[in-house]
C-alpha cells in the first residue's frame, strides 16, 4: 500500500470518528415534530394509528402500523456531522429488501434547487446507527430531512449533533392539507433500497403538499375502519391504491375489490364531497408476458378499477383514475417481479406527481 493511500485512509477514518457520543448534543424523537403522520402520538408511541384503534383493527394491520413508513424529522444545523441511533424491534432485512431499505434512516439536505442526498456510514445490530460526517456545506444553518425506516418499528430513537453547533428541530407544519395515500406494500416502500427512495417520499420532496403514507404490506384492503380513520382528516387528495392486495394469494378476490372500492369512495365523498379522490390501478407484474395467470390477475383487477370509476364518475365530482399504463413500469422496474426497485419507485413518483399536479392545479 502506498504512503499516500495510507494517509488518505487514516485521515478519512479520523474525520469519521472525530466525534464521540459523549461529545454530542442528543435529542430524542419526542423533541421533534414527526412529519408524514396523522397520529398525534398522545400515547407516546411512534406509529401510524392511535392507540384507540388497536381493538378495532386486525392484529397484522395493527403491527404494520408500528412501522414508521413515511415519517420524517426536520432540523436545522450548521454542523458537519449528524449521528442517528435507535433500537429496532423487528427484522433488520428481508430476502428481497436490504437492511438499508427495511431498517435504515435516510438524510437529505434542502437546497435552493431541491434536495441533495447525504451518504451515511451505518451499522445494523441490536442498535442501528448512522453517522453522516464530513459534510462540507456553505456557511450557516441548513435544513435537513431525516426519513425514518420503512418497515421497522423503533425504540429509543435519538439524533446527535456536536455540542459546539446549533441544533434546531423544525416543528412548524405546512398550512396545506395532506395528500393521504392508502395502499399496499408498494406504498409502504417495498422494495426501495433506502427510505428516501420510497415513491411517497420522493413525491414529498417534489410537491409542497405533505404526503401521508398509509401503506400496509399485504394489508391494504380498503377496510372500513381505516377509511373512517383517514376520513376524519381534511385532505387535499385521498389516494386509494390497494388493488395489489385483492389477489387470491391474499385470500381476496375481484368481487370484493369492486365492493370495497365503491364503498370507500362513497363513504369519503359523503364526508368530504369537495375533496378529490384518486383511485389507482394495479401497476402489473414484471413476468406477466410469460406467466399468463399473473397477467390475468392484474388485468381483472384493473378492469374492476376502471368499472368502479365509470360507475361513479358522474355521481361524484373530483373522482380520478391513475392507470397501469400511466404508471408505466417495465420488466426493469422490479426487484422480484411484484415490488418495484428504485427505478420503479421513480416511475411511480413521476406518474403520481403528473396526476396530482393536474388534480391540484
Amino acid at each position: 500500500m502506498s504512503k499516500g493511500l495510507l494517509c488518505l485512509i487514516l485521515s478519512t477514518t479520523l474525520l469519521s470518528a472525530q466525534y464521540k457520543d459523549m461529545e454530542l448534543n442528543w435529542k430524542s424523537i419526542a423533541d421533534f415534530n414527526v412529519f408524514g403522520s396523522l397520529n398525534t402520538f398522545e400515547d407516546g408511541k411512534i406509529r401510524r394509528f392511535p392507540d384507540s384503534l388497536q381493538q378495532k383493527l386486525r392484529v397484522p394491520l395493527w403491527k404494520l402500523s408500528e412501522n414508521t413508513a413515511g415519517f420524517y424529522l426536520k432540523l436545522k444545523t450548521n454542523a458537519p456531522f449528524i449521528k442517528v441511533q435507535y433500537r429496532p424491534l423487528g427484522e433488520l432485512s428481508f430476502p428481497h429488501m436490504p437492511a438499508t431499505g427495511v431498517s435504515g434512516v435516510d438524510l437529505y439536505v434542502k437546497t435552493k434547487d431541491g434536495f441533495n442526498w447525504v451518504r451515511g456510514n451505518y451499522n445494523f445490530s441490536q442498535t442501528v446507527s448512522y453517522s453522516f460526517s464530513n459534510m462540507e456545506l456553505s456557511e450557516g444553518k441548513h435544513e435537513f430531512w431525516l426519513y425514518l425506516p420503512l418497515f421497522q418499528s423503533i425504540a429509543d430513537f435519538k439524533v446527535g449533533i456536536p455540542k459546539d453547533y446549533s441544533f434546531e428541530p423544525i416543528v412548524e407544519s405546512s398550512n396545506l392539507d395532506p395528500i393521504i395515500v392508502y395502499g399496499t406494500s408498494i406504498a409502504q416502500g417495498a422494495c426501495a433500497s433506502r427510505a428516501g427512495m420510497a415513491w411517497s417520499n420522493i413525491l414529498g420532496r417534489k410537491t409542497p403538499y405533505p404526503v401521508v403514507n398509509m401503506g400496509f404490506s399485504g394489508n391494504g384492503r380498503l377496510e372500513p375502519t381505516v377509511i373512517d380513520y383517514i376520513s376524519k382528516v381534511k385532505a387535499s387528495v385521498f389516494v386509494l391504491d390497494c388493488m395489489a392486495n385483492f389477489t387470491s394469494g391474499q385470500n381476496m378476490n375481484p368481487n370484493l375489490a369492486h365492493e370495497r372500492l365503491k364503498a370507500s369512495i362513497t363513504f369519503l365523498k359523503r364526508r368530504h364531497p369537495e375533496t378529490p379522490i384518486l383511485i389507482v390501478q394495479h401497476a402489473g407484474y414484471a413476468d406477466g408476458a410469460i406467466q399468463k395467470h399473473r397477467l390475468v390477475t392484474y388485468s381483472v383487477l384493473n378492469k374492476v378499477t376502471q368499472a368502479v370509476y365509470l360507475e361513479l364518475k358522474s355521481t361524484y365530482d373530483g373522482l380520478y383514475i391513475l392507470t397501469k399504463d400511466q404508471i408505466g413500469l417495465t420488466s426493469e422496474s422490479f426487484v422480484d417481479g411484484t415490488h418495484p426497485n428504485d427505478h420503479g419507485m421513480i416511475q411511480y413518483a413521476k406518474a403520481y406527481k403528473e396526476a396530482l399536479d393536474q388534480i391540484l392545479r
